[in-house]
């Protein structure tokens, strides 16, 4: 890619040195030229007036001026009548083909005219002719062989200096280009090399990361650069590689909690067997082993059921529900626990038939996602808080909430909750800390979202968005016929 990005840019850098250099080497070539021109022209009226003044000479003063004309700029001059016949001359004859068409030009009132442009390669002379006399009475013609030799030098020079200035131009260009061009590219590769690096790491350190993907390897056709390929080729496979080892490590999460479930089984019904026997200091070690036991299970439980919903496509779930109906009886399952701890309940629903709120959620999933919020009020609200659970309709969403004025959670501590086994520092009752993770990777798989964020005036407040079920549009219009 670096080699693409460094021919445009010399490219671009030579279009910019050119249009500069170019117009500037054919402006001086016309000022040359233009100087030339001017001097010649002015050297030819010289004679055509000296020759226009005398016309009864015959070559005393006006030969005398051309030959010194000849020794001092080395250049021939021939003046003619109007017949054609030679006046004066030094250096040039009239006799010369190219003479005479110079001279047939003049006495007809024509002056020569100047190639447009002065090059080093131009012609080593050239004939500037110049007519005597008025333009109604053309008396003769002043014909100079112009010397370009000067002219052409001083072009040369002037372009050889242009020429080194604009390749200096164009390799500082280039040096630019090369460092701003590997500049542009280094945290490409880099970024590749990385990527490469960390896919490498993951197929060493996770087993059966290298699997082939259940919903299969990614085969795009990608274009661009060649480094933008190969970070496109790298980035799919390392996604691939993460989507493996994701899945790599849920399934060992649950095939570790299921083994682990029929040894606790065994252990528990050995410990009970033992405990029948058990008295005193005995039997209440043996009481606290059984509730340590209790509490192994749940956690072997909790890691099968978020195993299996964080293996779940998002958007997979098929089942319907009514949240308003869940949430009710959910409400009268908790009064008990809830009136225990010393907590107030209360349930909001919205009123009427138009206002229910069908979910595209599993009734199974809502209720236990249902069950660990108010499992988590009643353990760590507190004494005196007041639990508010409801929901509503908001367009194509349910909204749920279970909002608590207890102790709630620090602001540090608050972003971390649905973590696996965080627990919070305020919190101190039961609890695996994998409730609010199952909660949350049940309301992801069914397309929602869970957030959790302080409530008013204290506690926490949970609430769930749930995709609405099409169901409910296809009942309303069926009540409406």
């Amino acid at each position: 890619m670096w080699r693409r990005v460094l021919l445009v840019l010399v490219g671009y850098s030579a279009i910019v040195v050119l249009g500069l250099a170019v117009p500037l080497a054919t402006t001086v070539s016309s000022e040359r030229l233009q100087r030339f021109t001017e001097s010649r022209t002015a050297s030819a009226v010289y004679f055509a007036d000296l020759a226009d003044r005398e016309p009864e000479m015959r070559g005393t003063e006006l030969q005398s001026a051309v030959e010194r004309y000849r020794d001092l700029y080395g250049e021939g001059v021939v003046v003619v009548d109007r017949a054609g016949t030679t006046r004066a001359a030094a250096g040039l004859t009239a006799r010369s083909p190219e003479v005479a068409d110079a001279v047939s030009e003049a006495l007809r009132n024509q002056r020569t005219r100047v190639a447009s442009g002065l090059t080093p390669w131009s012609p080593g002379s050239v004939l500037v002719a110049m007519p005597i006399g008025t333009g109604t009475q053309v008396d003769g013609a002043v014909v100079i062989e112009a010397s370009t030799s000067a002219a052409r030098r001083d072009v040369a020079e002037t372009w050889a200096v242009i020429a080194g200035g604009a390749v200096a131009m164009l390799v500082v260009g280039s040096l630019i280009a090369v460092a701003l061009s590997r500049w542009t590219v280094r945290p490409l590769t880099a970024l590749t090399t990385r990527v490469r690096s960390l896919r490498a790491s993951i197929i060493d350190r996770v087993p059966g990361a290298n699997e082939p993907s259940q919903s299969g390897l990614r085969e795009h056709r990608h274009s661009g650069p060649p480094e933008v390929r190969e970070l496109a080729r790298i980035f799919d496979a390392m996604a691939d590689d993460v989507e493996n080892a994701t899945a790599a490590q849920r399934r060992l999460v649950a095939d570790t909690a299921h083994a682990l479930r029929n040894p606790l089984a065994a252990v528990r019904f050995r410990l009970d067997a033992l405990g029948l026997g058990l008295t005193g200091r005995s039997l209440t070690s043996h009481q606290k082993t059984l509730v340590e036991i209790d509490r192994l299970d749940r956690i072997v439980e909790d890691l099968l059921v978020l195993a299996t919903a964080e293996s779940r496509p998002v958007g997979a779930v098929t089942g319907v529900c009514d949240v308003a109906a869940v949430l009710t009886e959910r409400h009268d399952f908790w009064a008990g626990a809830l009136a225990d701890a010393g907590l107030s309940a209360s349930i909001a629903l919205p009123s009427g038939r138009a206002s229910s709120t069908i979910a595209a959620l599993d009734e199974d999933d809502l209720i236990r996602v249902t069950d660990v919020l108010m499992s988590n009020a009643v353990h760590h609200a507190g004494p005196g808080a007041s639990v508010e659970l409801g929901c509503r309709s908001e367009g194509t969403r349910v909204r749920v909430w279970v909002a608590d004025t207890g102790r709630g959670v620090t602001d540090d501590e608050l972003p971390r909750v649905t973590e696996r086994f965080f627990r919070a520092s305020a919190g101190g009752g039961p609890g695996s800390g994998l409730g609010l993770s199952i909660a949350a990777a049940l309301v992801e798989g069914a397309g929602g979202e869970l957030t959790v964020s302080a409530g008013q005036p204290a506690g926490l407040r949970v609430d769930l968005w749930v995709p609405a079920a099409e169901v409910e549009f296809h009942e309303a219009v069926d009540d409406l016929s």
